[in-house]
């Protein structure tokens, strides 16, 4: 779920229409966190990553965004600094908006409701993945994390596959899943070795998606293995 996809192509389009076309090359920073909330980014193409520091400087890696995202529109709406950082994780192109535009937009097609709504399904969704990342098992944790990101800007791959662009070395999935960098890397391993994915430098290639989401549920992979192997035949 994203913002295209909850309004009208009219109303998508007239948000385009009244924002300055820009193009972010990969690594550059979008929003910063703790600026001020001036302007808000239509996301056309590309994908973005979200950062956010604490008070140690500590950077945790919260999600990645692709098109069809509206970027900073909770700052503008409330006049609250940035939360996050947004950093394209590959180039991007964006429609810039004023803040004051952008709430005028908002009234004028009585959108309030409709961002309520995807904030609310964020911050759910947010909650339920580090809840799960409490119980699961290692591989359960990365399974978890992985079809998270399915979820969010994951794109079909063949007949059942999908393939999901991180723009992001593989080891960065570790501070999402709250993993060791190596025991993530492990984990993507053993993923990768039942046959349930393959890993590539900025990209992961979803080969089995029914077994990932028993894996983030919990279910040892020999577990969905054995279930598989002797499930009757249709």
């Amino acid at each position: 779920m994203n913002f295209r996809s909850l309004v009208s192509t009219d109303v998508w389009r007239d948000l385009i229409d009244r924002g300055r076309r820009r193009t972010y090359p990969s690594n550059s920073v979008l929003l910063a966190q703790g600026e001020s909330p001036g302007s808000v980014i239509a996301l056309v193409d590309g994908l973005v990553k979200v950062v956010q520091s604490n008070e140690n400087g500590d950077a945790l890696t919260l999600m990645l965004r692709g098109p069809g995202e509206v970027l900073g529109e909770m700052g503008a709406l409330l006049g609250r600094p940035r939360s996050a950082t947004v950093t394209a994780a590959r180039r991007c192109t964006g429609f810039v908006l004023p803040a004051h535009a952008f709430r005028g937009y908002v009234e004028r097609h009585r959108l309030e409701p409709v961002i309520y709504q995807l904030t609310v399904e964020r911050l759910n969704s947010h909650e339920r993945l580090r809840a799960d990342l409490v119980h699961l098992p290692p591989t359960g944790r990365m399974a978890r994390v992985v079809s998270h990101l399915a979820d969010e800007v994951g794109h079909p791959q063949g007949a059942a596959g999908l393939l999901v662009e991180l723009g992001m070395p593989r080891a960065e999935l570790a501070t999402m899943a709250a993993m060791r960098r190596s025991s993530a890397l492990v984990a993507l391993g053993q993923l990768q070795s039942a046959g349930i994915l393959t890993l590539g430098r900025r990209r992961l290639t979803i080969t089995d998606v029914v077994r990932l989401r028993a894996a983030a549920r919990g279910e040892e992979i020999a577990d969905a293995e054995r279930r598989e192997n002797t499930s009757p035949a249709m």
